[in-house]
């Protein structure tokens, strides 16, 4: 079994930080498919996020909840 790194509560305020804040985005979708985008944290809620994505013509937001930033299916980072 995996170790957990950090909390829920760490992953709120890490998450809540970055609002507004241009982001590289990477969901692991399962079985080697990870998708990457650009984009930026849109609304920050008790349990889950939404994600504004740039430049997608099949969906333009993406809701995601804490655990998935726990787990490692969705990783973070800032756009430079």
């Amino acid at each position: 079994m995996r170790k957990c790194a950090r909390n829920i509560e760490e992953v709120k305020q890490y998450i809540n930080n970055l609002c507004g804040v241009p982001l590289k985005i990477s969901v692991n979708k399962g079985r080697k498919k990870i998708l990457k985008y650009n984009g930026s944290i849109l609304a920050v809620y008790p349990q889950v996020f939404t994600l504004k994505l740039n430049n997608v013509k099949s969906h333009e937001l993406l809701s995601c909840s804490y655990s998935d930033v726990i787990c490692g299916d969705i990783k973070l980072t800032e756009a430079k």
